[in-house]
């Protein structure tokens, strides 16, 4: 059995403001940084044989606050950089809403449209489908955290467990959740969802 730790990073202005963030290099907040400091406390008796975090600065400093807890070296990995979301990068919903009028119905199933200039999520969830895998062969029986963004873990979340495009917007990662992936028989096992029960902590 390997585990792999999903997580997502600490809150953003942007977050706040429901805009589209992707492959935006935006920091952390306040409270963003105190959340990540929080899940690092939860995790400091976790043994994590890799940290693997994307190289924008919001994953890559709570990956940091992770590292130093559990004294393992974190990895910055381009596979883990949050998908790209083209044209409505820095809109908010509400801006998105007025220019694109089908938008209600992506978040219903995006699969039936294109965000202009965008990454492909089918491709997206196909490639992080074999990474998942490799990385859960060659941990061999040890935890992985893979520190990234909503979108990242919900295509991960489809592609480990088979399911379509259509149920991108059914799960929902808060700031700083982890989401726990068992790897047993060569299929992946949904052990725990959205856990961020660390930010009730004083």
């Amino acid at each position: 059995m390997s585990f792999i730790y999903l997580i997502r990073h600490g809150e953003t202005s942007w977050n706040l403001e429901e805009r589209f963030q992707g492959t935006t290099n935006t920091d952390l907040t306040k409270t963003g940084l105190k959340q990540g400091k929080l899940l690092a406390k939860s995790l400091e008796r976790t043994t994590f044989k890799n940290i693997y975090t994307s190289p924008l600065n919001r994953a890559r400093i709570t990956a940091e606050f992770i590292g130093d807890k559990t004294n393992c070296i974190v990895q910055e990995d381009l596979d883990f950089k949050e998908i790209s979301f083209g044209d409505w990068e820095g809109l908010t919903t509400t801006q998105i809403r007025n220019k694109y009028p089908w938008m209600d119905k992506w978040f219903i199933d995006p699969s039936l449209y294109d965000i202009p200039n965008s990454d492909n999520l089918n491709e997206e969830k196909n490639r992080l489908k074999e990474r998942l895998i490799k990385i859960a062969n060659e941990s061999k029986g040890h935890n992985t955290a893979i520190v990234s963004h909503a979108g990242i873990i919900r295509l991960s979340l489809l592609a480990a467990l088979d399911l379509p495009l259509s149920y991108y917007w059914r799960f929902v990662f808060g700031n700083t959740s982890i989401t726990i992936l068992e790897y047993y028989n060569g299929i992946f096992l949904l052990k725990s969802l959205n856990d961020t029960s660390h930010l009730l902590s004083k």
